[in-house]
């Protein structure tokens, strides 16, 4: 797991540690995506023993994440399964924030979207994920495209596409 904290659009803080599931196997073909071995998660601490330094990352903080839908959910089932409170956040999705402000880019998937801008990544490393999708979000609220985003759902970014392409229309008709 990588978490990364921005203040002002600059990197301030991060975190990182691989986490021991309750059942420690890899599947061999996330083994083939991230190359994380079993053995190395058996020593590895689980949620519930990060979960102090992990909560202030996530407790009343906007999350930001590349397909926010998949980690979100991912977080709190671990939570739950660990009996760790799911923290009370809404969430961002910088795949939704990339296809609204770079419409233009043929794939908007983290690796593509970081090369396009020139942002490091070692894709697949939980801390070089996170900061390479916090560079992404920064450059999208600096981008100048209008974000309509949702306060009333946990997800701010749900629906954006649609809400980009209804305010487009109706400017378009004003004109």
């Amino acid at each position: 797991m990588g978490v990364v904290r921005y203040c002002g659009g600059v990197l301030v803080e991060s975190f990182e540690t691989l986490l021991r599931p309750r059942e420690v196997r890899v599947d061999w073909g996330n083994f083939r995506v991230h190359g994380i071995a079993a053995e190395r998660l058996h020593d590895a601490p689980t949620l519930a023993d990060v979960w102090p330094r992990l909560l202030p990352y996530l407790h009343q903080q906007p999350v930001v994440a590349h397909n926010s839908a998949f980690d979100v959910s991912v977080l709190e089932y671990t939570c739950r399964d660990f009996g760790v409170p799911v923290p009370a956040f809404h969430s961002l999705c910088s795949v939704k924030l990339a296809r609204v402000c770079w419409p233009q880019l043929e794939r908007h998937k983290l690796d593509h979207v970081a090369r396009h801008f020139g942002i490091p990544l070692n894709h697949h490393d939980a801390l070089s994920d996170a900061r390479a999708c916090a560079e992404i979000t920064v450059r999208a609220f600096r981008s100048g495209v209008k974000l309509p985003l949702c306060f009333k759902q946990r997800e701010l970014t749900a629906g954006l596409a649609a809400r980009t392409a209804k305010a487009t229309k109706v400017s378009v008709k004003r004109q």
